[in-house]
């Protein structure tokens, strides 16, 4: 979902939430750029029909993907977030095999480390560090 916002906005949200929120597990997954061209071929009117060698970068997947990154640059930020705050971060996917070029979609899952990090988010959870505005009513349960 991080590609539908601006790239200092998907960083922002990482430090958002694992400093404000400090999840025991984040999930977080996004386009691999690199799988687009495989998408894009299997989309064509007529298979036989190659791109153009010079036909410019690949197209991203969705109009409104504000970015969509390669397998690396994904590495980077996550690996940059949970090195900021005290995360491990493993690295996977869905779609395509993960040989080369990798899944469609990448995944990353953040998992909190034990540390001194640990008293601080537990600090955090006593407060809520947001005003309920409105709340779905439960449609199973009968009204009073």
């Amino acid at each position: 979902m991080i590609e539908h916002v601006e790239e200092d906005q998907a960083s922002l949200f990482g430090d958002v939430v694992l400093s404000s929120f400090c999840p025991t597990v984040l999930i977080v997954s996004t386009p691999n750029y690199e799988y687009n061209p495989i998408l894009q071929r299997s989309a064509m009117p007529n298979k036989e029909e190659e791109p153009e060698e010079n036909a410019g970068p690949c197209k991203f997947r969705n109009h409104d993907h504000k970015f969509e990154w390669t397998r690396s640059q994904f590495q980077h930020w996550a690996t940059g977030l949970a090195e900021k705050h005290n995360y491990s971060v493993e690295f996977s996917g869905v779609g395509g095999s993960g040989d080369e070029p990798g899944f469609a979609s990448q995944i990353a899952v953040f998992r909190r480390m034990a540390s001194g990090q640990d008293e601080v988010c537990q600090e955090g959870e006593l407060h809520q560090p947001y005003e309920l505005l409105w709340e779905w009513p439960n449609a199973s349960l009968p009204s009073h």
